[in-house]
């Protein structure tokens, strides 16, 4: 629950660090809202038999919300390095209500189709769908690029007495958005498998839903998204055990970027991640 009080900042009782400001508020309960819309889903996910795609039809939006609820989440905590007067700022707030209505309508486009039987990204089946799906992609770019101007904000005016956190913050966020762009834009024009049918089939994954029979581009997108959580974790964690935060930062920076290049490369001829 987020205490409102127009008068002073608050703080949020489950994340008493966070400050209770415009920016803080709508990056929170963006992500709270999918935490409820995930468990809300739990049941028509469990009852409801169809498979689409290799897996129980509900995984894909449950696997949205659990993804984006982190996403906007992230946003929120890592903002907090920057000037209250800089967060509640109309650069920030702008892109932050860009990347909030994008997320409001992929989440009812994907789940309006879920519960229609049918696919929402790569489908071509209609002038309709065709032209929803490239709507979606605007909306994804949108959503990652707040995180984009969040890491110049860092860079610009973000606290540097945690340098682990600061570096972290920037790298991550930044590389995320390029490596997101380049890797979903070939997703988006190729499909998610190479040397595979549309549809995949055959082993998967479980959860996951990634092919255990051919390249699926997917794993790589995965990787280099989720740059933006652990790149700030490790320089968080550095700074509070004193280690050499910026060596740790840059090193597992590569490493990351490094495994992305190189699931998106193994896809890229074929081969999946984990062969059956």
């Amino acid at each position: 629950m987020i205490a409102i009080n127009s008068d002073k900042p608050r703080m949020i009782a489950l994340l008493p660090k966070l400050e209770n400001d415009r920016f803080t508020q709508l990056m929170m309960c963006t992500g709270l809202f999918l935490v409820a819309s995930f468990i809300i889903f739990i049941p028509v996910w469990l009852l409801d038999s169809r498979i689409l795609d290799s897996a129980a039809i509900w995984t894909k939006p449950q696997k949205f919300n659990i993804s984006l609820a982190l996403h906007f989440m992230t946003l929120a905590v890592l903002a907090h390095q920057i000037p209250r007067d800089t967060r509640t700022g109309p650069v920030l707030i702008g892109f932050g209500y860009l990347a909030v209505v994008s997320l409001v309508f992929e989440f009812v486009y994907l789940s309006v189709q879920t519960a229609r039987g049918t696919r929402s990204h790569f489908n071509s089946d209609t002038v309709f769908e065709q032209i929803m799906y490239a709507v979606m992609g605007i909306g994804a770019f949108f959503m990652v690029l707040a995180a984009l101007v969040l890491a110049i904000q860092i860079w610009r005016k973000g606290d540097r007495s945690n340098q682990g956190l600061w570096l972290g913050s920037i790298i991550g966020l930044a590389t995320a958005f390029v490596l997101t762009l380049v890797i979903a834009g070939h997703m988006s024009s190729v499909g998610r498998f190479v040397g595979g049918p549309l549809s995949g089939g055959g082993e998967v994954i479980p959860f996951f839903g990634w092919s255990r029979e051919y390249g699926d581009l997917r794993p790589s997108h995965f990787v280099s998204l989720h740059l933006m959580q652990t790149l700030p974790l490790a320089g968080y964690i550095a700074d509070r055990q004193k280690w050499p935060a910026i060596p740790i930062v840059v090193g597992l920076s590569v490493v990351q970027i490094t495994v992305s290049v190189a699931l998106f490369v193994q896809a890229l001829v074929g081969q999946p991640l984990w062969p059956a």
